[in-house]
């Protein structure tokens, strides 16, 4: 009723991974859904899951799983409030912002230097590194790997067979594009908390780029499969930079339009490098090993992004640079 305040990103006074992140239990199932082991819960799995398979490959929440390289980052182990650790990121992301984008020469070729610095800063100081920054996206990576079990399902059986393998018959009658929709609430976990949400609205931007694209989703090809999945992860990625640095996306552009063409060359940027990610991965998601394969692409885009500007420091000198901060961060 008026009394919302915007919202300015991260918070310095915050940890770097909570202490929450990676330690909830098997997601409840979605509403409707029988209980795992129940009749009509096909392998005693867990709906709430996306599982097609039965019971999670591996054991537990894949949201709860390591990133890649065996790193449980255990909560309190060095992930203490850092002061000042969005600085460099929001400043140059705020030059990037008020020049319009545009190349910026150097490695990267035509991608910003001020956007890759702003990344590269983000990932390494506002988020304590790659490793990290992976872990405290735990809700995005259980939501990828269910949909990665759906699309492996659905690319024999036919998504209608698989959505009745998941309990959810119901949904088979519905056109394929709205089956998809609406297993929002199966492969995101229901919540209201912000991670959560970033995963929902990952999920519901990359279905609707693949469906714009006019991919065959009644029985996806392993090469829509990738290209899903590549989606879901690049959005993932770009939500968490701008809900912690990217406030001044919207407020400095001068349009409309200009505000789409800054949003296009970060989700370009980022699916580069998640292409190359998946590319350096392995384009096979055999459902044994979904969980660890999504957590390897995660981790290795994080890390390409973190590792993808070596031009020199994050951020520039000069009264410029000082003035600038001070007017992006007030």
């Amino acid at each position: 009723m008026g009394t919302s305040n915007p919202f300015n990103g991260g918070n310095n006074r915050n940890p770097l991974v909570p202490d929450w992140v990676g330690g909830a239990g098997p997601g409840a199932a979605p509403p409707g859904a029988p209980p795992p082991g129940a009749a009509g819960a096909p392998g005693g799995g867990n709906p709430g899951n996306g599982n097609p398979g039965g019971a999670n490959p591996g054991g537990g929440n894949p949201g709860a799983a390591p990133a890649a390289g065996g790193n449980g980052g255990a909560a309190g182990e060095g992930d203490a409030p850092a002061p000042n650790r969005f600085q460099s990121a929001r400043t140059n992301f705020f030059k990037f912002a008020k020049s319009g984008g545009g190349g910026g020469g150097g490695r990267g070729g035509g991608t910003n230097r001020n956007l890759r610095r702003a990344v590269r800063s983000f990932v390494g100081k506002s988020s304590g590194g790659a490793r990290r920054a992976t872990q405290r996206m735990a809700a995005e990576r259980s939501a990828t790997a269910s949909l990665g079990r759906i699309l492996s399902t659905a690319g024999t059986a036919g998504i209608q067979e698989t959505v009745r393998r998941l309990g959810f018959a119901q949904l088979a009658t519905l056109p394929v594009q709205d089956i998809y929709a609406a297993l929002v609430d199966v492969i995101c976990e229901p919540g209201g908390e912000l991670d959560e949400s970033f995963a929902r609205e990952a999920y519901i931007k990359a279905l609707a780029e693949i469906s714009e694209a006019q991919a065959d989703l009644e029985r996806p090809s392993p090469e829509t499969t990738v290209s899903f999945l590549a989606s879901f992860i690049t959005n993932a990625i770009q939500n968490r930079l701008l809900n912690a640095i990217g406030n001044k996306v919207v407020a400095i552009p001068r349009d409309v339009a200009a505000v789409q063409n800054l949003e296009q060359q970060i989700n370009d940027f980022i699916r580069g490098n998640v292409n190359d990610a998946m590319t350096e991965a392995g384009k096979d998601f055999p459902v044994d090993v979904i969980v660890s394969t999504i957590d390897d692409i995660y981790e290795r885009s994080v890390v390409l992004l973190e590792g993808s500007d070596q031009e020199g420091p994050d951020v520039g000198t000069g009264d410029d640079l000082e003035v600038e901060a001070h007017e992006e961060i007030a």
